[in-house]
């Protein structure tokens, strides 16, 4: 199956890439791009190079926090204070991978508690601490939701719900709503392409700065 994540990763010649799916910031086995359908500027997404449906083995690896948090400081000097979260999937077609079908993390300019966002969302879902690290053996092969307000590596402790049925954009629809947008969570319908461009070519800006 064709996979656009993958061909990012692949793909050596910039110019061949639209704005959004230029590379911010890459390390040997992961890098970040911005975000289509990032209705807040500054969305980014850290994604596997080799193919994977979701984080778990990442959350285990020290180079993936180290990664993690590269990208974090970029985007907090630039946008502001983070949250992250993701949304495992655990088979090709899920609704829960939102039709992306490849392993990513979103981190987000957000003052707000995330974490209690989820927990009061009217999706009928049961959440429980975890760290990051925790996930492989608590979530096994259920699709998992997961997020965090702030970063400590492979401790980040946030909020898990392992999900019986896919789940689609949950955590978008949450940001949504606390942001005052409820009804453009929907990245396919609503691409907010110019938020993409303006943050793949302030973070890029900020990254060629710093290294």
């Amino acid at each position: 199956m064709k996979c656009r994540f993958c061909d990012m990763a692949s793909s050596r010649e910039a110019a061949s890439r639209g704005v959004a799916d230029r590379i911010i910031l890459e390390s040997p086995d992961f890098y970040a791009v911005s975000s289509i359908g990032g209705f807040i500027r500054g969305w980014v997404l850290i994604c596997t190079k080799q193919h994977h449906l979701n984080l778990k083995s990442s959350y285990g690896r020290a180079d993936f926090w180290a990664f993690a948090e590269r990208v974090a400081d970029l985007v907090r000097s630039e946008f502001g204070p983070t949250v992250m979260f993701e949304h495992g999937a655990n088979a090709e077609g899920s609704s829960t991978a939102c039709g992306s079908n490849h392993a990513h993390l979103h981190i987000v300019p957000f003052a707000g508690n995330l974490e209690a966002l989820a927990l009061q969302s009217e999706v009928n879902l049961s959440w429980m601490p975890s760290t990051a690290n925790e996930i492989a053996v608590l979530a096994n092969d259920s699709e998992y939701l997961f997020c965090a307000n702030r970063f400590n590596r492979g401790e980040t402790n946030g909020q898990l719900a392992l999900i019986e049925r896919p789940t689609s954009q949950f955590f978008r629809r949450v940001l949504a709503d606390a942001v005052g947008l409820p009804n453009l969570f929907d990245y396919k319908v609503n691409r907010f392409e110019e938020f993409s461009a303006d943050t793949a070519h302030r973070l890029t800006q900020v990254a060629q700065a710093v290294s």
